[in-house]
């Protein structure tokens, strides 16, 4: 069925491009003849509004976001989906891929990887976030400062962990690192090309670790040993490898331009990959939250990977999100019976049956995390602010959570293949995929069906002091209800301005408790004096080996995130509810226009005004689409707005921590760090923050009304422009017309089936 869909999608937007193609060659050949420059420019106008309608929808890429902590099985999962086992390096005991991980489909039979490396400048940046684990002065070692000589070594060599940081900078690297800063590996064997691309995303020490763990050393031949010295120069690259993009040859499970991405928990501790982290997070379109079936029950780990993948929604373009079990098979079947005292069960079915416990508990905790919390008369506990609205679709899909099994995919001891349920997160995928690109395509075919419209009508002009009198009407009726628009925003904005003040008072009651969690540790202390070091000289944001995710910025503004995700997320929600949402204000605006000027068009006498008045009222769907783009680039920064401007007042503190050094830094750095978070608190840090957000919407108010003012401005001028002057030279377009008009037919049709 799904490949039915792609098949007539494909089929209908070839259709499209052919008429619009066809419909652009009429066009420039009145372009040709004509002299007029306002003529021309309104030809022109035409012609690249069709234009503009023809890029390819289906290579329009879709990408999905395995998101979740190392080690969770995201690779493993990943490489049964694609149907390859081991394609992408897997460990069975410890966590293995070291970078971020992009896998893409294309018509070519060749396997290829590009490898992006940091830029020369990138590299120093991070290599003042490693040095302040070398300190000289310091004996003691944990796995950070191992890791830091590790990295510093192999791409200087050994006696470069003695080295200061400037020396280093002038040191020439032990490996040839090219020019373009991309090493690009391709093959048309599927084994041998994983076995090239391995070296470039296997974290280090588990390869160290394989190696001494089963002598390899001591066993090489002369050719193995050649070859080993190939991958160790290949590795040599891995502290300077910032991601790498995976293209494989077109599968059948899978559309094509759908793309995945491997996405780490927690970040990077190098400032452009922790970047590129958020950006892969933000460009989303699912995203899994990946989890073993070992570390479910119980572990928080999910859960706080969950609120992460919620950060998208609320910042991204995120449309669906999902829990993924991996490792679904692992059961320890005397333990299942005991516990569950079903001593009449099976492996198979006891594994089937936990897993319907897991989804029923685990859907139960996402509706609950995620749904709006209903107001109780009794206050027992104070819980958090819930992010979505209860009836936000993604609380209503069928399944939430899947509990899937890669091993069981491939050996099929236990479970079919459909019991593991990989060929359900495929079916999954199709369906997104087909809905998102017929969805597309009717904008286009739309947009296009505007356009043909208009053209026809601008064939005759007639009258046209009554015709520049209509514009004038138009124009101040337009314009009047644009201005009921920006008064109608202003008020969707309102319902934030509480929760954001009291977010603020939270704030300033909370950062003291906030800043303890980070800055004093019950165990585990040792060598945390440079991870803080390393947090401040990253602006606040710190990706830790050991220590996690550290992030002062965010979690001084926590408490304020808490109270107001819900009214952020009723503003930016796209379902349609309350007055309080901006689609819903945008939509009231539509309906009132195209009712205005339907009425216009029952009064008026004259058929090509007509025609235009209706072109006007499916234009305006056009303009209300580029107004929402819009709002979707700014939605990332208004959210983020809060933190950005924390982390601005903050810098001059985090710049004078890292410049500490000698006895007692920790102590130091920690009261810096406590002092001058409280005396920016004191000075109203959070309350900037807060103007900084209220900013932030104004801007986007001023930027949405501009933009419409001046399309709409544009539009009547164009549209009443004299097009008599034409001399009836407009293209013939009506056969086009016909075929688009049945084209949108078509696609109403299948989706109201």
């Amino acid at each position: 069925m799904g490949r039915r869909h792609l098949r007539e999608g494909k089929k209908m937007q070839n259709g499209l491009k052919h008429i619009l193609d066809k419909s652009v060659e009429k066009l420039a050949q009145v372009l040709s003849s004509s002299s007029l420059p306002e003529t021309r420019k309104g030809i022109e106008y035409l012609k690249n509004r069709l234009m503009g309608l023809m890029p390819n929808i289906l290579l329009d890429p879709i990408y999905i976001g395995l998101f979740g902590s190392t080690g969770a099985g995201k690779s493993t999962l990943l490489n049964a989906i694609i149907d390859k086992n081991f394609f992408l390096p897997v460990s069975g005991y410890k966590a293995c891929t070291s970078c971020m991980v992009q896998v893409n489909m294309s018509h070519s039979k060749t396997y290829e990887a590009k490898i992006h490396l940091l830029t020369d400048e990138e590299w120093k940046e991070e290599l003042k976030s490693l040095m302040v684990f070398m300190d000289p002065d310091e004996e003691e070692s944990d796995s950070e400062r191992n890791e830091a000589v590790l990295k510093i070594s192999t791409i200087y060599g050994e006696e470069a962990a003695n080295k200061s940081y400037e020396e280093l900078c002038e040191m020439k690297p032990l490996i040839r690192i090219p020019d373009s800063r991309c090493i690009t590996l391709r093959d048309k064997n599927e084994k041998d090309f994983s076995e090239k691309m391995s070296p470039y995303i296997w974290i280090q020490s588990i390869r160290s670790d394989t190696k001494a763990g089963t002598g390899e050393e001591d066993s090489r031949t002369g050719e193995e040993d050649s070859r080993t010295r190939e991958e160790d120069s290949r590795t040599r690259f891995w502290p300077l490898i910032k991601n790498v993009k995976v293209t494989i040859p077109r599968l059948q499970m899978v559309p094509e331009n759908v793309v995945f991405v491997d996405i780490p928990g927690t970040g990077d501790f190098s400032s452009k990959r922790d970047a590129m982290w958020k950006e892969n997070i933000n460009k989303c379109s699912i995203i899994w939250v990946v989890n073993s079936i070992e570390r479910i029950h119980g572990g928080k780990v999910h859960e706080m990977m969950l609120n992460e993948g919620m950060k998208a929604f609320q910042c991204g373009i995120c449309r669906d999100i999902s829990l993924v079990v991996t490792k679904s098979d692992q059961m320890n079947l005397k333990e299942y019976k005991r516990e569950s005292k079903k001593d009449y069960m099976n492996k198979h079915d006891a594994i089937l049956d936990r897993n319907e416990t897991v989804k029923q508990e685990k859907s139960k905790m996402m509706r609950r995390n995620l749904a709006k919390k209903k107001k109780k008369k009794k206050k027992k506990k104070k819980k958090k602010r819930k992010k979505l609205p209860s009836d936000s679709e993604v609380l209503h899909k069928e399944d939430l959570v899947y509990t899937v099994s890669a091993q069981e995919y491939w050996d099929g001891e236990t479970l079919s293949k459909e019991e593991t349920e990989i060929p359900k997160l495929r079916e999954y995928i199709q369906r997104f995929y087909i809905a998102q690109k017929r969805n597309k395509l009717m904008d286009y075919v739309e947009e296009a069906l505007v356009i043909f419209s208009l053209i026809q009508s601008l064939r005759s002009n007639q009258n046209p002091q009554y015709q520049h009198a209509k514009e004038i009407h138009l124009r101040a009726l337009i314009m009047k209800k644009i201005d009921e628009l920006e008064a109608d925003i202003e008020k969707c904005f309102l319902p934030i301005e509480q929760p954001l003040s009291e977010g603020v008072e939270q704030a300033k009651k909370m950062y003291k408790k906030s800043m303890d969690k980070i800055l004093h540790r019950e165990h585990g202390y040792r060598g945390y004096h440079r991870t803080l070091k390393a947090v401040c000289l990253n602006m606040g944001v710190y990706a830790s080996r050991i220590f996690c995710r550290i992030d002062i910025n965010d979690s001084l503004a926590q408490p304020i995130y808490e109270k107001i995700d819900m009214a952020f997320g009723n503003i930016f929600r796209t379902q349609m509810g309350t007055r309080s949402t901006l689609k819903a204000n945008f939509n009231i605006f539509r309906d009132a226009m195209q009712q205005q000027l339907q009425e216009d068009v029952m009064k008026d006498p004259v058929s090509d005004i007509k025609d235009k008045l209706k072109f006007l009222q499916q234009e305006t769907d056009f303009i209300i689409r580029e107004t929402e783009k819009v709002i979707l680039q700014k939605k990332a920064e208004i959210y983020q707005s809060l933190t950005v401007s924390i982390q601005t007042q903050l810098l001059p503190h985090y710049e004078e921590a890292a410049r500490q050094r000698g006895a007692k830094v920790c102590k130091r750095i920690q009261t810096i760090l406590s002092e001058g978070i409280k005396k920016a608190s004191e000075e109203g840090m959070f309350e900037r923050a807060q103007e900084s957000m209220k900013r932030h919407f104004h801007d986007l108010k001023v930027e949405m009304i501009k933009k419409m003012k001046n399309y709409f401005s544009d539009m009547l001028s164009f549209v009443f422009f004299p097009w008599d002057q034409l001399n009836h030279k407009l293209p013939d377009l009506q056969n086009e017309s016909l075929f688009i008009h049945n084209l949108h037919e078509n696609l109403h049709s299948d989706r109201s089936a």
